[in-house]
């Protein structure tokens, strides 16, 4: 018997180490009203505690707060992380057969929108950095030939930010959209401290976004699993859609049906504190934060580590400051290597891939982390090697394989599984790709081809982890004479 979950833990609490990933809260420093009552304040729907699933007192009042504080005109309180919240967005605002633009990068959860609203994907690549080896994001004038060439999509979905912190140009994009009246969906799961801040980049509420989707337990003093839907119901001519009201009831009738019948006291409540936190304090934090982040970034890159604060190409408004990406290419040494180098100094970061160590920063960070970090990366420089090739770190295809149906259509066929290294012409019939960052190389519906097959195995090679293989190295695939009718 044993408890083999709460041993490992205890076992990571009992470590001296700093942790630069999510949740936002660090280990629970902002959290004075739970960090000593928490087991007590694990509640349900008795008097006075109000009803997620029809909100009337106190979560309609918390809920109407947080949508002033996030320059939204309605917010749902999520408790099955962002990965619901895209889910009901998508569902509330595409109709089965309804095509949707989307850039290939994407996040995994949008996949699973596909499936859940039918929707069907035109799949836009993003830009590719062959001098970093990374992908980056669609260019407005990338939306402007594909809003051409579909002009009945409904609507765009993008990311803002991206878990490198790269923002899209989205008030262009929102003005080509509003041309061809579609909407703009956001995943904005790494982004919900940004309307706090003027010196951060802009938000998907700044933007004109129709919906968007925030993780609060990412960048802010959260609990996991905790987060944001934001919809807009104002800022369109009513006589040109009148379906927003009925888009806001759709999405309050969505949210219902995906979310728990039994939604945690504690994740609605960290919900609550974390929007006010940010609204009393969030821009003395972030500024705090931002003056520790300068001091940092000085002090790496005195070891010769790149932190990619002034990267920028065309199809990028911006780097958000507050994530910190330390590229170790010039030191010779590779993402994951450095993450292993890092973790054995007691720092945990967030992700890491061929070339690069991601960091999450929040308010709840301290000026003894970042000087402990410091600390821990003079080791990545005290040796350097060779300048490593940059490769694409994300398995990402500039090539988009070819689509035999839709997620749906190839979510509702039988499949079977067989070796990844043999699967060449088979038709995927799930999501497989690297995580983190969970962007999927091939999708339901789509041709497995060589150079994916490659590049997946290239990523684990390197130290990647791979998600959607069945016992490690199995892919799933459409049954072969499985028809496409």
């Amino acid at each position: 018997m044993g408890t083999p979950l709460v041993d490992a833990l205890r076992d990571i609490m009992a470590k001296e180490q700093v942790s630069f990933h999510m949740p936002g809260h660090k280990g629970g420093r902002l959290f004075p009203p739970f960090s000593d009552r928490l087991a007590e304040m694990d509640m349900t729907e008795i008097p006075g505690l109000d009803n997620l699933q029809a909100p009337e007192g106190v979560i309609k009042q918390a809920q109407e707060l947080a949508a002033e504080a996030f320059q939204s005109d309605a917010c749902f309180f999520l408790v099955n992380g962002s990965t619901s919240g895209i889910h009901i967005m998508m569902m509330s605002a595409l109709q089965p057969g309804e095509k949707v633009l989307m850039p290939r990068n994407c996040h995994k959860s949008v996949w699973g929108g596909l499936v859940l609203s039918g929707a069907v994907p035109v799949y836009l690549p993003p830009e590719y950095d062959e001098e970093y080896g990374w992908a980056t994001h669609v260019t407005p004038e990338a939306v402007r030939q594909a809003v051409r060439e579909h002009p009945d999509a409904r609507g765009m979905i993008l990311t803002n930010p991206d878990y490198y912190g790269m923002c899209p140009r989205m008030k262009e994009i929102r003005g080509i959209l509003d041309g061809h009246h579609m909407r703009m969906l956001v995943d904005e799961a790494h982004g919900a401290h940004l309307v706090f801040h003027p010196g951060l980049p802009p938000s998907a509420a700044e933007c004109g976004a129709d919906f968007w989707v925030q993780s609060a337990h990412k960048t802010l003093p959260a609990l996991t699993q905790s987060a944001y839907l934001q919809v807009r119901l104002s800022g369109r001519n009513p006589e040109e859609d009148p379906s927003h009201t009925a888009l806001f009831l759709r999405a309050e009738q969505v949210s219902r049906m995906l979310q728990s019948t039994s939604p945690s006291y504690l994740l609605m409540a960290s919900l609550d504190w974390a929007r006010d936190y940010m609204e009393e304090q969030g821009k003395a934090a972030l500024d705090r934060l931002l003056e520790n982040l300068e001091w940092t970034r000085k002090e790496l890159r005195d070891l010769g580590i790149e932190t990619m604060e002034n990267y920028r190409r065309p199809e990028i408004l911006g780097m958000d400051p507050t994530r910190l990406v330390l590229d170790l290419s010039h030191l010779g040494r590779s993402g994951y290597e450095g993450e292993q180098m890092l973790r054995e100094s007691g720092v945990q970061v967030e992700m890491s891939d061929a070339h690069r160590v991601v960091l999450i920063t929040t308010v709840a960070d301290e000026k003894a982390d970042f000087t402990k970090l410091v600390r821990a990366c003079r080791s990545l420089s005290a040796h350097p090697r060779k300048t490593v090739r940059k490769e694409n770190s994300l398995s990402i295809s500039r090539e988009i394989p070819e689509q035999m149906l839709s997620p749906k259509e190839a979510f509702g066929k039988s499949k079977e599984y067989v070796p990844l290294k043999g699967a060449k012409g088979r038709i995927c019939a799930g999501l497989v790709g690297a995580y983190p960052p969970g962007i999927p190389r091939f999708c339901p519906g789509e041709r497995v081809d060589a150079p994916g097959i490659e590049e997946l195995l290239e990523t684990e090679e390197r130290g990647g982890h791979l998600f959607g293989l069945f016992g490690k190295d199995r892919i799933p695939v459409l049954r072969e004479g499985t028809s496409f009718q």
